[in-house]
């Protein structure tokens, strides 16, 4: 008798550990499958899973609204984030025609508002948005924020590309 309940209870944990591994497998993440971009990069370009994303990298110094026209957004990554809070900047990015993604800040006020820095206080912690994204529309005199995070506020290579995907749904449903 003593043999049959311990069996019993093998079989119990075994059910339970089958059913919470189920419980805690990662989320299948949506891969953006839309129209090709073309993306301009202030810093490294980004690892993403989508083929048909195509990213340039340019020269913060030699950004300008007439050479931007030829992309679907521009990212800035974290690395060019002070230099891109600069006041010489912020008019570009509010008179541009597309939208502006900032890969590690978490507010889009370094770079709208003119003589407001880039410091600590804007990067990205845990519990706020990974990457904003701003775009000014000057014919409806509207202004566009995004705020994209990670999954469970983890900073791991698959939870960026998943971030990058809906960066790119976003940035095909501007333009379809």
């Amino acid at each position: 008798m003593n043999r049959s309940i311990g069996n019993r209870y093998l079989c119990l944990m075994l059910f339970l550990l089958f059913a919470l591994s189920a419980c805690a497998s990662s989320p299948d993440f949506e891969l953006y499958q839309g129209r090709s971009l073309k993306i301009a990069v202030v810093g490294e370009v980004p690892k993403v899973k989508e083929e048909h994303v195509e990213f340039v990298e340019i020269p913060i110094n030699e950004m300008n609204s007439e050479e931007l026209n030829a992309y679907d957004a521009v990212f800035i990554r974290e690395n060019n984030l002070l230099e891109a809070s600069e006041s010489q900047y912020t008019d570009i990015y509010l008179q541009s025609s597309i939208p502006f993604f900032f890969i590690g800040a978490s507010n889009p006020i370094p770079f709208t508002v003119k003589d407001v820095e880039y410091d600590e206080t804007w990067e990205w912690t845990a519990g706020t948005g990974y990457a904003v994204g701003v775009l000014v529309s000057q014919e409806e005199d509207t202004e566009r924020h995004w705020r994209y995070g990670l999954y469970n506020d983890e900073k791991t290579e698959e939870h960026l590309k998943q971030m990058y995907s809906l960066i790119f749904n976003t940035i095909s449903e501007l333009n379809p």
